[in-house]
């Protein structure tokens, strides 16, 4: 009874699995791959935040990197979803990195608009004579 009870319950439950895989392919997508000598953050996998940096030394599987951190220079693998490529440094040609110029000012966290309350439109301020209506 066991072996048929089985069959029976993995057929019930394929539409379920096919229609989970085909909300998953919905959102999924690829990444792009890394090539060597590429600056990259590196997720740090305790925290979840993106506070290291590196530089891809070789690709050592399908997705999947050696890279050099920087400060350290340990060599560590780390798969290509916790490797971006750093896109604000430039290299120039002589071995040097810049940042660009194209940086706007910061100006602090942005604000919200307020305004006084409707009810408070026909309020007064500063008006300290009564105003006699004969």
């Amino acid at each position: 009874m066991g072996v048929g009870c089985c069959g029976s319950a993995k057929r019930a439950m394929a539409p379920l699995w096919d229609s989970a895989a085909s909300r998953h392919d919905q959102t999924a997508h690829n990444l792009e791959p890394l090539t060597p000598g590429l600056r990259t953050r590196i997720q740090n996998p305790g925290s979840g935040r993106w506070d290291r940096a590196g530089t891809v030394l070789e690709t050592t599987a399908p997705r999947q990197y050696l890279v050099r951190l920087d400060g350290s220079g340990c060599t560590t693998i780390r798969n290509r979803r916790h490797l971006r490529p750093l896109t604000c440094v430039q290299a120039h040609d002589d071995g040097t990195t810049a940042m660009p110029d194209t940086t706007p000012p910061s100006q602090g966290r942005p604000q919200r608009h307020r305004r006084a309350p409707r009810h408070l439109l026909d309020y007064v301020l500063g008006n300290t004579t009564p105003q006699a209506t004969h």
